[in-house]
């Protein structure tokens, strides 16, 4: 009788390997910046139920355990495609010329801000306050040179390189100058963090930073308003792309009542006018973003009943419904009223279902790749 032999642990411990590894290698050849969305959505969301103005049980750990899960996925996402230039260089140049590739090269300065914002809101709880500030500063600064980066140089190949017409006008358009509003959230909470003489610099930059990409969202806005008259509403992968538009109308509010409060320690004279501006504009901005929402349920809804598949774009549901939260709030913290209030609850309810539902079906396929890996 035969005796068969077991494999050794070394063996065994391989072929378990493998396919990590082979995954980990088709991860790095094939990541694009629209990963970073999860970070986006999932620190968001975060952010969102620290702020909340409404006492919820056990919500703050619920926050932090979130804004870990953020770090550590914001850290894995940098080191990939950081392995993906380094692997394939002759790539970089030629990825420009792809407008899908182009159109997402907003989301990983977006991330910066995001995670800068956690580590001032919810780091500073856990950690050293003085290393929370610190790292804040560090990818406030990379934040916004990368969203000069695709606010500049993405407008600038669509115009030169690629080939578009007006049906090809979508949400995503508003991925690569968006940026440029989200800095002023974490930087108006750096702003008394740096040196005493750049505390006026910061704060104006700020201030153009916000109006340029207001400017450019507006433009985008029309245009994909216009399409949508003109060409009907996208279908499949592209529906999500519709709530692209709510982020920032939502991000603007929250940047300048952010701005505003900051403006009344460091331009004292033009205060009032800034802050009651700011205010005004928020109100604004806000309810033409509940009216997109609207429209942006109706048409989501409508094209599930036909055919809605799954893939990244879904995540666009998350952060431009959590920005609109902040806004809420922002808004509720300057005109204190059971509407902004109630709102808030609403929205951060929303926000909390809607992630559950991506982060759920991200995690499922990625687990289907691993298995076929």
């Amino acid at each position: 009788m035969s005796v068969k032999r077991s494999q050794p642990c070394s063996e065994v411990s391989s072929i378990r390997v493998l396919p990590i590894l082979h995954w980990l290698t088709t991860a790095i050849e094939n990541i694009t910046p629209s990963w970073f969305s999860c970070v986006m959505g999932t620190g968001i969301l975060a952010i969102c139920m620290t702020l909340s103005p409404v006492e919820i049980p056990l919500i703050e750990y619920a926050a932090l355990g979130l804004w870990i899960v953020d770090v550590v996925l914001f850290v894995f996402l940098l080191l990939i495609w950081g392995l993906h230039h380094t692997r394939y260089p002759v790539l970089k140049g030629r990825r420009l010329h792809s407008f899908i590739y182009a159109q997402s090269l907003g989301a990983p300065p977006m991330a910066c801000f995001t995670i800068a914002s956690g580590f001032m809101l919810i780091g500073q709880e856990v950690l050293d306050p003085s290393l929370c500030v610190l790292v804040a500063q560090i990818l406030w600064v990379c934040g916004v040179l990368g969203s000069l980066f695709s606010a500049v140089v993405v407008p600038y190949f669509m115009f030169t390189h690629h080939n578009l017409n007006a049906e090809q006008t979508y949400g995503s358009w508003l991925l690569p100058v968006v940026p440029l509003i989200g800095a002023a959230v974490p930087s108006a909470m750096l702003v008394k963090y740096w040196p005493t003489s750049l505390h006026l610099e910061i704060l104006m930059l700020n201030y153009v930073l916000w109006g340029t990409g207001m400017v450019l969202a507006a433009i985008v806005i029309v245009l994909f308003y216009s399409r949508l008259v003109y060409h009907k509403v996208p279908q499949g992968a592209l529906v999500p792309t519709l709530w692209l538009v709510i982020g920032p109308l939502g991000q603007s509010t929250t940047a300048i009542l952010a701005l505003g409060k900051q403006a009344r320690n460091h331009l004292p004279s033009f205060a009032d006018i800034l802050q009651g501006g700011g205010v005004a504009y928020g109100l604004v901005a806000w309810g033409f973003g509940l009216y997109w929402l609207a429209l942006a349920i109706m048409m989501t809804l409508r094209a599930a009943r036909v055919h809605l598949p799954f893939n990244l774009s879904w995540w666009s549901f998350i952060y431009p419904l959590g920005v609109m939260t902040t806004g809420t709030y922002a808004l509720y913290e300057h005109v204190p009223t059971y509407l902004f209030m109630g709102c808030g609850l609403v929205l951060l309810f929303l926000l909390t279902v809607l992630w559950l539902v991506v982060s759920t079906w991200t995690v499922y396929h990625i687990s289907k790749c691993l298995r076929r890996s």
